[in-house]
């Protein structure tokens, strides 16, 4: 039997058919960090029908992960966060094909690790812009879109950056000089102005100024659950694109999608700079005048915590 007849995949009849049934079964996605959205996002896609995944994650699952992965259960805990995707994706689809790679994207591996994918999804730590301009210099000379998702608060952002636009490429949108070696990029650090383009109006001022200021960057449930669903999407429609279905075009930079579960906002915008001050402006009006709730992330507080 076909596996695109599998009773597994009979419920995304109706939504979508099997052409694009047939795509999400052959396609390859690389997958570079496990440790939040990329995992729920690979989840999703193998529910949906993605048998062939390249996983790239040096680190291990650890408590802190719990609050938002499925796959940072008591069990798997001090488990590297590739090899426990790996282990969930072939308790739901069997067939998958999963590569590992328990060091990460390096300039060494970033070949094997994107060979043969038709997408590559970006999650790698932020704060390192040298790992996402390996992953974004590599998609860009095999030619495959290179998806980029972030949660913040109750919502989440994305977009892609194509293999053909070097005006907006990922070093443009992050204010990489074009051609920078790699060592010199891991100096850098990140401007969330470039990156950030909807900013919750119900945030709390102070745990931007302590992410800012070096504090990681706090990371909830429904914005980890939006960042997958709103991921998964993005990825369907690039897995699916040409197929002549009548289907929309994915959010190709310098356009960010983003979502809220909170506030119930959604849209689309093209200038992502303009968006990001225009909103950390209204947080800051709100926060100062006590209008918005408080998160509980100065240092004071992360330090007594830690005690």
């Amino acid at each position: 039997m076909e596996r695109y007849k599998d009773r597994a995949f009979q419920r995304n009849y109706g939504f979508w058919n099997e052409a694009e049934q047939k795509a999400l079964l052959t396609k390859k996605v690389a997958i570079a960090g496990v440790g939040g959205d990329g995992f729920q996002l690979g989840l999703k896609l193998a529910m949906m029908g993605v048998e062939n995944f390249s996983i790239a994650d040096p680190e291990d699952f650890e408590a802190e992960n719990s609050n938002r992965v499925l796959g940072a259960t008591t069990n798997d805990c001090g488990q590297n966060k590739a090899d426990i995707f790996k282990k969930r994706v072939l308790e739901l689809r069997p067939n998958a094909k999963i590569e590992i790679f328990n060091d990460g994207v390096t300039k060494d591996n970033v070949v094997d690790f994107m060979a043969d994918a038709d997408l590559v999804l970006d999650e790698s730590e932020l704060t390192h812009l040298e790992i996402g301009t390996n992953i974004a210099r590599e998609a860009r000379r095999i030619k495959v879109p290179d998806l980029f998702l972030m949660n913040i608060g109750f919502a989440a952002i994305g977009s892609s950056f194509h293999f053909e636009d070097n005006k907006s490429s990922f070093e443009s949108i992050m204010g990489i000089p074009k051609g920078m070696p790699l060592d010199e990029i891991a100096e850098m650090k990140v401007d969330f102005s470039r990156c950030l383009p909807y900013v919750p109006n119900y945030g709390d001022i102070s745990s931007l100024i302590a992410v800012e200021q070096g504090a990681s960057l706090p990371s909830i449930s429904p914005g980890v659950d939006i960042a997958s669903a709103m991921g998964s999407t993005e990825v369907f429609l690039h897995l699916t694109n040409g197929l002549g279905n009548h289907r929309r075009q994915p959010t190709w930079a310098p356009k960010f999608r983003y979502m809220d579960s909170y506030n119930g906002e959604s849209g689309v915008t093209s200038m992502p700079r303009a968006s990001f001050y225009r909103r950390i402006m209204g947080v800051a009006i709100l926060s100062k005048l006590g209008l918005n709730p408080r998160a509980s992330y100065s240092q004071e507080e992360r330090d007594s915590r830690n005690k």
